[in-house]
């Protein structure tokens, strides 16, 4: 077996070289660093008018690369059966006349590494296969997956841990084999999985991948700063403005409220999205009318412009610009993912908490945060699917699902359990086996679990809810318009343009309208009176 690592792009760096060899450059490479001085000048004026939006040490991180490295090969410590670990699994299967199994899954942490490997050596040793796996970027699967259907650079995989955002696109392109998935739930036992994570992702009536965890988005926010200016919980828009508004303070580089804006990233397209909701804006309604012109939509807009322009870090945010600038004691509020939970309480040894009260107490911010998995009483879901693909030996594939969710499937969820909320809730004999043992787990290599730190009344909150959480278009059936989508990063696209200056709010929704309308072939109904005004 080898192991394959996809690394996360990097952001290309500017070469100083350029500037002093300028000298020896022609005539019109002269003129176009004068017009590019120009460009840029004007630029800078120009933002000399933008309101001013505090700047953070954390806010510094550099700008991804959409470019994706080479894969980095790494050699797995546990053969297959055939011995030769140099040797692709297609030859070991032609040695020794067993199946060959790719897998690829869409984490890349070592503790992600050692739990697959452990996982897979358990697979093999009462199956007969020899098992490859590819550890792949999350921000890179939709692009390898593409690359694999249309192109011989990269066999498509038998198996694919994926994002739901991908699931029912990918099935109606051909790409995951429903009859295989239809078949390992019914042999794993439709009745122990979550019944909405089923339902979410049905193509033709049949399941197009087996639901595996998930977690909510939260908004975690400083409940002592709160406290002490009496605000009332963030968990309306108007107490998140108000917030933002009181607690940001550019002189001591205090954000009110941060969220990641990268046009590369997905989540900057889910922060949008998880506030569209919350404000009843749908993408799609169920005749396949696009809903984006709504006053919801616009309103849900205006607030996210107006919060992040005012009140946020100055700059292209990120993932970990916004996480530091919580961290750092620099940020009131954020919307985050859970995996921040072990780092507030200070056990990721990799990212410690450096506000000025963490320095004497390193849970400091776990006990003066408050998380609300709700916002006007909407909440955000992510779920992760196990899907087969149309390549797979159907019989290896399904084998490896009905371990995966059954001797493998704790040591999957013990791994950064904050965010794996099991969405097969038992088993047949134990119908809330993996559901109710969900936050007793120790995380962070500690022997504290989360509800150890953060109480049962917030176990409750995280586990509940995750797949009948409002999300765009899959309640609705246009599950193949979200990969579209996603796949395209369109809407984190758009939304940096707006924060860049390029548009207004309004012409910011009528960009995303049209872009939406893209991906569907032969819109049934008019554009131009496709408005609230003009039913």
């Amino acid at each position: 077996m080898k192991l394959y690592r996809y690394d996360s792009p990097h952001a290309a760096q500017k070469n100083p070289a350029f500037f002093a060899t300028r000298h020896q450059l022609g005539v019109k490479y002269r003129l176009s660093i004068v017009l590019f001085s120009l460009l840029w000048l004007l630029l800078g004026c120009q933002s000399l008018l933008t309101p001013p939006r505090v700047a953070t040490e954390a806010a510094q991180t550099a700008v991804p690369s959409p470019t994706a490295q080479p894969p980095l090969l790494i050699e797995a410590p546990t053969p297959t059966p055939g011995g030769n670990l140099s040797a692709p699994a297609a030859t070991l299967a032609a040695a020794n006349d067993a199946p060959s199994l790719t897998i690829w899954v869409n984490e890349t942490s070592p503790a992600h590494e050692a739990a697959l490997n452990s996982m897979i050596d358990a697979f093999v040793a009462s199956y007969p296969a020899n098992v490859e796996l590819r550890m792949v970027d999350p921000a890179l699967l939709p692009k390898l997956v593409e690359t694999a259907v249309i192109s011989s650079a990269y066999d498509l995989p038998d198996i694919i841990i994926h994002p739901i955002a991908y699931t029912v696109g990918w099935a109606e392109r051909g790409i995951l084999d429903t009859e295989a998935a239809a078949t390992a739930v019914a042999a794993i036992g439709p009745d122990t999985f979550n019944p909405d994570a089923l339902n979410l992702v049905q193509v033709n009536g049949q399941t197009a991948a087996l639901p595996s965890d998930g977690y909510l988005e939260l908004l975690i926010y400083r409940q002592d700063w709160f406290s002490e200016r009496n605000l009332d919980t963030p968990n309306t828009f108007t107490a998140m403005f108000t917030a933002a508004e009181t607690l940001f303070d550019s002189e001591n580089l205090i954000a009110g409220f941060v969220a990641p804006t990268e046009s590369n990233l997905v989540s900057t397209q889910q922060v949008f999205e998880y506030l569209a909701v919350a404000n009843n804006c749908q993408l799609i309604n169920d005749e396949g009318r696009v809903l984006l012109r709504e006053p919801a939509c616009q309103e849900a807009l205006d607030f996210y412009y107006e919060i992040i322009h005012n009140y946020s870090p100055t700059g292209v945010q990120t993932d970990t610009s916004t996480r530091n600038a919580y961290l750092f004691g620099r940020g009131a509020m954020i919307i985050s993912p859970p995996h921040i939970l072990p780092q507030l309480a200070g056990l990721d040894a990799n990212v410690r908490p450096t506000c000025a009260e963490c320095a004497t107490n390193s849970a400091y911010l776990a006990q003066n945060s408050g998380i609300l998995t709700q916002i006007n009483g909407t909440d955000y879901g992510h779920l992760t699917y196990l899907g087969i693909t149309n390549k797979a030996d159907r019989e290896t594939a399904v084998a490896f699902a009905k371990f995966w969710f059954n001797e493998g499937y704790e040591t999957w969820l013990q791994v950064e359990t904050e965010r794996k909320v099991p969405l097969r809730l038992g088993t047949t004999d134990d119908p809330r086996r993996f559901i109710d043992a969900w936050g007793t787990t120790p995380i962070a290599n500690s022997s504290q679990s989360l509800q150890d730190i953060y109480g049962t009344e917030l176990i409750t909150q995280l586990r509940n809810g995750i797949a009948t959480s409002n999300r765009w278009g899959l309640p609705q059936g246009q599950g193949a318009l979200i990969t579209d989508l996603y796949e395209n990063l369109t809407f984190s696209i758009v939304l940096q343009e707006m924060l860049s200056g390029y548009f207004n709010t309004e012409k910011t929704l009528q960009e995303a309208y049209i872009r939406v309308i893209d991906f569907l072939p032969n819109y049934p109904y008019d554009q131009e009176s496709d408005t609230p005004d003009n039913p």
